[in-house]
């Protein structure tokens, strides 16, 4: 298995190709990224020869019409760059990996997932929530029973503070016109575990939320606009002064600072996006949002997103005609109390070192093993995952027009 990766960032070199690298018979033999200086520390890492290095993935598909040297591909670019590389890719028959969201244009998600319906190869969203251990325990406990028929979620996506003051205050996800709306960046993966844990379709969805905090009335008097020059750097919660160097943001340190140096950190943080004050950015995605989803088998769901957590969790009340479930992803704790049963069951999900609970580590081994034959461990295909997205389209309309929006009528529309 030969794979080339386009988006040599976080989530395609640092995820998903290091885990990759893992299996025997897999070899990443090519990278794809316009930052330079990215590009040449995968090359080194993974030891690729400069014929299969590219800063444009024109040049990338100019090379496979000369000779077809990758047989699988994952695709983990900026938003707005994945219709066009997607699109065309197909036209390879390869086994294609793409970070979600699908797109941030309706129209792109529906011809993407179109074209890879017609497809023959492996397809698959990174949806990574459906192959982690916590809510595949959860999606089990569901269809045992074991609290009746489901009748109410309530289900929270806490960002933590520091997490999104990096990613959607400073970083790529900032602002929805060079990247895409809140809702369908970040949680386009919970409402596919909406659709997962449900089984259902979605009839009506209606949110609320909006840009409270971080903008510039917030900014304490006379703060600087970068961290480094301001008086407040010791004491702001939002300072960077010595956030890439340790807990929490020292993951994040080589998407800041590709060279890994002091002098390179502190150049990145004086004169790039990720040394501003989180009052004074380009941003405009909502900090906090709120959305109630009716489904078609009498669930009605609640869903909550916020900035405003100390940790990066998600956390999951499920109630039934027979009893609750309560979970976190944090603890990976998952109880149940079924009604006239004075006890609790607690289930301790065991998961593996990788990001997202062990749902990374679980993408990319089904997706190995779906190449290899098996095509059961797909449960992110092109039809399992539009939905997700038409929810978070249909969500932001309902969020800036202040209406009930019926799914349905809003995908008919999409197609006249």
């Amino acid at each position: 298995m030969k794979i080339g990766v386009i988006g040599a960032g976080h989530r395609g070199r640092n995820a998903y190709a290091r885990l990759l690298r893992n299996y025997e018979d897999v070899e990443i033999v090519s990278f794809v990224d316009t930052d330079l200086e990215r590009l040449k520390s995968s090359q080194d890492e993974f030891g690729i020869n400069n014929e299969y290095i590219f800063d444009k993935s024109d040049d990338f598909f100019e090379k496979m019409d000369e000779d077809k040297f990758v047989d699988t591909l994952i695709i983990a670019t900026p938003d707005r760059d994945h219709y066009d590389i997607c699109m065309k890719a197909l036209d390879y028959n390869l086994d294609i990996l793409l970070e979600k969201p699908i797109s941030p244009i309706p129209d792109e998600v529906a011809k993407i997932a179109k074209k890879a319906k017609e497809a023959s190869r492996v397809f698959m969203i990174c949806h990574v929530l459906r192959y982690s251990p916590f809510f595949v325990k959860i999606k089990e406990i569901l269809e045992s029973g074991a609290i009746g028929k489901v009748m109410s979620i309530n289900h929270n996506e806490n960002i933590g503070y520091f997490h999104f003051a990096h990613s959607f205050v400073r970083g790529n996800w900032r602002n929805e016109e060079l990247s895409s709306p809140l809702i369908l960046q970040k949680s386009c993966h919970d409402m596919d575990i909406l659709l997962y844990l449900t089984g259902a379709n979605p009839l009506t969805i209606s949110s609320f939320g909006k840009l409270s905090y971080f903008k510039e009335e917030n900014q304490p008097t006379g703060a600087a606009d970068r961290c480094l020059d301001c008086k407040y750097q010791d004491t702001c919660i939002f300072s960077v002064k010595d956030f890439y160097t340790g807990y929490p943001g020292a993951g994040w340190r080589n998407v800041v600072d590709v060279s890994m140096t002091d002098s390179g950190l502190e150049k990145a943080l004086r004169e790039g996006p990720y040394g501003r004050c989180v009052y004074k950015c380009d941003n405009n995605v909502c900090d906090h949002q709120a959305i109630a989803i009716e489904f078609d088998n009498d669930i009605e769901a609640v869903f909550n997103l916020t900035a405003f957590s100390n940790n990066v969790h998600r956390n999951i009340k499920i109630q039934g005609t027979e009893g609750e479930l309560i979970a976190d992803d944090h603890t990976q704790k998952i109880t149940v109390q079924r009604f006239k049963e004075y006890r609790t069951t607690t289930y301790d999900v065991i998961t593996n070192a990788s990001g997202h609970g062990g749902a990374d580590y679980g993408i990319i081994d089904a997706f190995v093993k779906a190449i290899r034959g098996d095509s059961d461990k797909v449960k992110t295909g092109a039809d399992e995952s539009v939905m997700s997205h038409m929810m978070c389209f249909a969500s932001e309309v309902s969020r800036k027009e202040g209406k009930k929006i019926n799914i349905e009528d809003y995908i008919r529309g999409l197609n006249e």
